[in-house]
């Protein structure tokens, strides 16, 4: 199983989109960005973080880089945007993420007309960065909104993509313009918990997946979650989810 770097798959907007032709099994991997997948025709199977949903024309499957996923995808046509969050309305993406990993639209000549003006990029960032909110805006119309006040909102963003590098309260309040003491407090009255709280709760949810999809040792695994301390990381795993890092794979295989 592989994890595929932004490095190598994004276009200097933040944002690569192709238009391809699936017909094979794609095995378990995850991504350092945001992925979209919006199928025009076939069938199949798409399976993120274990839950599987059916392949339909019309169905849009959206992947953040906390989620592990695979496809087993017969005669299927699609559009396919690997993105990051800095391209992005923050609220489309927030309401997106609060409201799961796919989404049926009614609306396929809208989408494709979208994801077509998008194929090849076109060399005006700004019309790109136009076009792709056009796409997000139009599913998160579907979903609730964002529980998130705009400054929280942000920094939950920055850590679904930051949180392996550790990044401090200091880091991501200013990243949203806001001293650490005032991030804190709004942080933990949006989210129901302390940044640190949160934080480790996205580094444990990742290490659980890295412990039942991949092959990879639980000290590798503490390491890539974004510890620095494994004897500490086994004993909070094991108290958290009341398996070590081993019992859990045995019991997932």
């Amino acid at each position: 199983m592989k994890r595929i770097m932004r490095s190598k798959a994004i276009h200097e907007y933040g944002i690569s989109v192709s238009k391809k032709q699936l017909n094979e099994e794609h095995l378990t991997h995850w991504h350092a960005f945001y992925e979209i997948e919006y199928i025009l025709s076939g069938e199949g199977d798409y399976v993120i973080d274990g839950v599987c949903y059916p392949i339909r024309p019309g169905m849009l499957f959206f992947m953040t880089p906390c989620n592990f996923h695979s496809v087993n995808a017969r005669n299927c046509t699609v559009y396919n945007a690997m993105f990051s969050e800095e391209l992005c309305e923050p609220s489309f993406l927030s309401r997106m993420i609060g409201a799961g990993s796919a989404f049926q639209t009614a609306e396929i000549p809208f989408y494709d007309a979208l994801f077509g003006a998008l194929t090849p990029l076109p060399a005006d960032g700004t019309l790109v960065s136009h076009l792709f909110n056009a796409i997000l805006g139009k599913v998160s119309q579907s979903v609730p909104p964002s529980r998130y006040s705009d400054p929280v909102t942000r920094g939950v963003l920055y850590l679904l993509n930051h949180f392996r590098e550790k990044p401090s309260l200091t880091q991501v309040a200013e990243q949203v313009g806001y001293t650490p003491t005032y991030f804190s407090q709004l942080f933990r009255e949006g989210t129901g918990e302390t940044f640190q709280q949160y934080r480790d709760r996205l580094r444990f949810d990742y290490a659980k997946k890295l412990v039942e999809h991949s092959s990879l040792p639980a000290s590798r695994i503490c390491f890539e979650s974004g510890f620095d301390d494994y004897p500490n990381f086994l004993r909070r795993f094991r108290h958290r989810f009341g398996l070590s890092p081993g019992e859990m794979r045995k019991i997932s295989e």
